[in-house]
C-alpha cells in the first residue's frame, strides 16, 4: 500500500473513544471494558492517540494533536496505530471502508527503524473474571474436596482437604 493510499483512507475514516473507564498509572493508561471484562494497558503515545479520539478525530486530527510532543510523527504511522487500536476494541470507526491492513514490518521498511519504534500499539490486555467468580474457587486453607468449591489457581486440594500451593 502506498503513502498516498494510506493517506487518503485516513482522510475518510474517523476514530471515536468507545466508553471505557480510563485511568492514567504514570506514562501508562489503563483502560477496562465493562462489556467484556478486559483491561488494556497502552504506552504513553498509544494512551495520548486514544484521548485525542473525544470526538470524531481523522489520523490527521490526531497527528497535529501529537505534534507539540512528538514533532516527527508521521500521519501514516497514525492511521496505522489508531487502526491497531479499533482492532483491539478501544476505538470505534466512524465512517463505513474497506478494511486496509498495514503491517508492523511493511511500515517498518517504508518509514524506517526510528519511526516505527514510535508505533503504538497496546502493550497488554487481560481478560478479568467478574467478582462473582472470585468466591467460586478455593483460596489457600479453604476447605476443598467432596461438595466444596475447586481449589483456586495455582493451588491442590491436599490428603487433608485444604487447599495449598
Amino acid at each position: 500500500m502506498s503513502k498516498q493510499e494510506v493517506q487518503h483512507e485516513s482522510r475518510s475514516t474517523r476514530f471515536q473513544q468507545r466508553k471505557l473507564i480510563a485511568r492514567t498509572i504514570g506514562d501508562e493508561l489503563l483502560l477496562f471494558d465493562e462489556e467484556t471484562s478486559t483491561a488494556h494497558c497502552l504506552n504513553g503515545i498509544a494512551g495520548e492517540m486514544w484521548m485525542a479520539c473525544e470526538g470524531r478525530s481523522s489520523a490527521a486530527t490526531v497527528t497535529e494533536f501529537l505534534r507539540p510532543r512528538w514533532p516527527h510523527i508521521e500521519e501514516e504511522v497514525v492511521w496505522a496505530s489508531l487502526s491497531k487500536l479499533a482492532a483491539a476494541g478501544l476505538l470505534e470507526e466512524t465512517t463505513v471502508r474497506e478494511n486496509i491492513s498495514t503491517g508492523r514490518r511493511e511500515l517498518i521498511r517504508k518509514l524506517g527503524f526510528a519511526a516505527a519504534v514510535a508505533l503504538p500499539i497496546v502493550v497488554t490486555s487481560v481478560l478479568v473474571p467478574p467478582a462473582y467468580a472470585a468466591g467460586s474457587c478455593g483460596m489457600t486453607g479453604a476447605l476443598c474436596g467432596s461438595g466444596k468449591p475447586p481449589c483456586c489457581a495455582g493451588l491442590h486440594c491436599l490428603e487433608t482437604l485444604v487447599c495449598a500451593p
